[in-house]
C-alpha cells in the first residue's frame, strides 16, 4: 500500500493551487451558487470545518457568506498536507490532519457544518467508513455533513469517445490503487450505515448553464493534462512520463475538436448531505 502522501495523485505546487481555485469557482456555478446546501439552516451555523481543504478557498468564501449574519462564526481547515495553505490565513485556522485518522479531542462535537470535497483520487475504498466516522465525531449533535465529488457519474456518455477513454483510464487506475470511482455512492452508503439522518445524494449538471460551457471544457482539458496523465503513469498504462504526456496531449486535441463541433460533455457534480442525530 502506498504511504499517506503517495495516495494523493495531484501535485501541490502553485500551478495546482491556481487550478484548484479556478475549479472551485466553476463548481460553485455548477451547484447553483450554493456553498452550503439550502437544507442546512445558515442562521444556526456558528462553526464550520473544511476537511481536505487544499488552498482553503471554499472556507474563505463561506466566511464571506456568513460574515454579516454570523460574524462570530469559527472556521477550521484541515488537510493532509500544509503545502497549499495560504500565507495569510485571515480568520481561518489551518491544521494538518489525515481524514482517515481520529481528530484530536478538542475538535469533537465542535462543528455545525463539516465540508469535504473531491477525495475520489485520494481515499482508498476501505477508508471511507473511518473517514465518515471521524467526521461524525467532530460534528455537533444535529450538525450537517456536506460532501461533494466528481466521480464516475461525471464520466458517462453515449457518444463521446474522450469521455469513454477517461472513464476507462480512471476506472482501471483507481481500482488498481484500491480507490473507489463511485465515491459519492460510497459516501452515501457509509453515512446511512453510520446512522446519519435525511441522507441525500444530489446531482448538479452544467448543461443547464450554457454560459459556463467554455469553463467546463477547459476544466476537462486541465484534468487530462494532470490527473489523466498521472494515472496513466501510476497504473502502468504509459511506459514513462513522456509517453503519458503525449497520450494526454492527443486526448486534449480530440476533446477540443469535439467541442468545436458542439459536442462539449457536461460536468456533473455529486453532493451528499446528511445530518448527525441530535441524541449522539
Amino acid at each position: 500500500m502506498a504511504d499517506t502522501q503517495d495516495k494523493y495523485v495531484f501535485g501541490r505546487d502553485k500551478q495546482e493551487s491556481k487550478r484548484l481555485n479556478s475549479q472551485h469557482n466553476l463548481l460553485l456555478k455548477v451547484t447553483d451558487n450554493t456553498l452550503i446546501h439550502p437544507s442546512i439552516p445558515q442562521e444556526s451555523v456558528h462553526s464550520v470545518a473544511d476537511v481536505g481543504t487544499g488552498t482553503g478557498i471554499w472556507l474563505r468564501d463561506v466566511s464571506k457568506l456568513l460574515e454579516t449574519t454570523n460574524p462570530k462564526c469559527y472556521y477550521h481547515a484541515f488537510d493532509i498536507s500544509a503545502d497549499q495553505f495560504p500565507e495569510q490565513p485571515g480568520n481561518i485556522q489551518f491544521e494538518v490532519q489525515d481524514i482517515t485518522l481520529p481528530f484530536s479531542k478538542e475538535h469533537w462535537h465542535r462543528y455545525d457544518v463539516v465540508h469535504v470535497r473531491l477525495l475520489v483520487a485520494a481515499l482508498e475504498e476501505v477508508d471511507y467508513k473511518a473517514a465518515v466516522t471521524n467526521l461524525s465525531a467532530i460534528l455537533k449533535p444535529g450538525g450537517f455533513l456536506q460532501w461533494e465529488e466528481i466521480d464516475e457519474e461525471s464520466y458517462k456518455s453515449a457518444d463521446n469517445p474522450v469521455i469513454w477513454e477517461i472513464q476507462r483510464c480512471f476506472s482501471l487506475a483507481l481500482k488498481a490503487e484500491g480507490k473507489c470511482f463511485a465515491a459519492s455512492a460510497k459516501v452515501y452508503e457509509e453515512c446511512k450505515a453510520a446512522g446519519f439522518l435525511d441522507v441525500v445524494r444530489l446531482a448538479y449538471r452544467s448543461d443547464s448553464k450554457p454560459d459556463i460551457r467554455h469553463d467546463v471544457d477547459k476544466r476537462l482539458a486541465d484534468i487530462m493534462g494532470s490527473l489523466y496523465a498521472r494515472l496513466l503513469l501510476r497504473s502502468g498504462q504509459a511506459a514513462d512520463e513522456d509517453a503519458a504526456s503525449k497520450q494526454a496531449e492527443e486526448l486534449v486535441k480530440q476533446h477540443w475538436s469535439l467541442c468545436a463541433e458542439g459536442k462539449s460533455p457536461p460536468l456533473t457534480v455529486m453532493r451528499v448531505v446528511a445530518q448527525k442525530p441530535l441524541d449522539e
